[in-house]
């Protein structure tokens, strides 16, 4: 299996494991912030002590290069986590799947990836999609605009977490980007707990297998798109993601028995086909270490 593909992998394996850690989020009794800081916690001492032993000490050059991309993704963790407790997961993950939109952009100027016409009238398409997914849920009683609000500050922060580890990629390793970047971003999400919840307190029984069941699976997606970044143009890493969404939505009606209207089911089939229609238009785009 040859790189492009096996970079195509990995982010749809990350993107499995995004929305399996949704569903540990919304299960959780935690807040928002103290789950988020003690995965954060958790993974950082486990990635510091493995990348030491096994890779490399840890430097202050790497950690400069990986400190936007830890701060970035801190910050958007600590918004989503509190967003999908708030209101519905069919909004949060949706609402996250306009990152394409953010990033089209960035990835014309800075990487010099084609931007066809047809991509960005379907992804236009799939902002309709968003829409109705959105106000689809007007009615739905785990609805609350304060957690669609915070969905859209974490969608900003994902960009940007996104455009940084694009650019952080060509200069460090995926293990070295996740190990730092996760040193850099435990002191946000710190201060973040500190005003949340007014000191540090600490899980208890069986609160603890939330917290590492979002380090092994959401922490790995993070060091899978890390990687995937080298071989994956922007352009189609950040399509990819739409596919959170539909399986997140898919979950938290198993799980949670949240409901869906038949406008937020249409809106998702949109998105879902503006996914596919993507993934095959942007397959001619390669990531700019390929280009010539």
């Amino acid at each position: 299996m040859n790189t492009a593909r096996l970079g195509k992998l990995a982010v749809l394996t990350a993107v499995t494991f995004w929305s399996l850690g949704n569903m540990i989020v919304r299960g959780t009794e935690l807040t928002g912030p103290q789950i988020a800081f003690w995965r954060y916690l958790i993974a950082a001492i486990g990635y510091a002590i493995g990348h030491s032993l096994f890779v490399a000490p840890l430097r202050w050059a790497d950690f400069k290069v990986a400190a936007p991309v830890g701060v970035a993704l801190a910050l958007e963790i600590a918004a989503f986590f509190v967003a999908i407790q708030d209101t519905t997961v069919a909004n949060v993950t949706v609402i996250g799947a306009l990152t394409p939109l953010l990033l089209f952009g960035v990835a014309a100027r800075r990487f010099n990836e084609r931007i066809s016409f047809r991509l960005i009238a379907s992804t236009a398409l799939a902002l309709v999609g968003v829409g109705a997914v959105v106000f689809g849920a007007a009615g739905n009683p785990e609805w609350n605009p304060v957690g669609d609000t915070l969905a859209v500050v974490a969608l900003v922060f994902f960009a940007a977490y996104f455009a940084f580890g694009k650019v952080a990629r060509e200069t460090v390793s995926g293990i070295t980007l996740q190990t730092h970047s996760l040193v850099a971003g435990l002191p946000v999400l710190f201060v973040v707990l500190l005003i949340d919840s007014g000191g540090v307190p600490v899980p208890g029984g069986t609160q603890w297998w939330y917290v590492l069941g979002l380090v092994a699976l959401p922490s790995t997606g993070h060091f899978l798109i890390g990687w995937a970044h080298e071989h994956v143009s922007l352009t189609l890493l950040s399509l990819m993601t739409l596919g959170v969404p539909v399986l997140s939505v898919l979950g938290a009606r198993v799980f949670f028995g949240e409901t869906l209207s038949i406008t937020q089911i249409t809106g998702i089939a949109v998105v879902l086909a503006v996914l596919v229609f993507a993934i095959v238009e942007t397959s001619r785009i390669s990531p700019a270490s390929e280009q010539p």
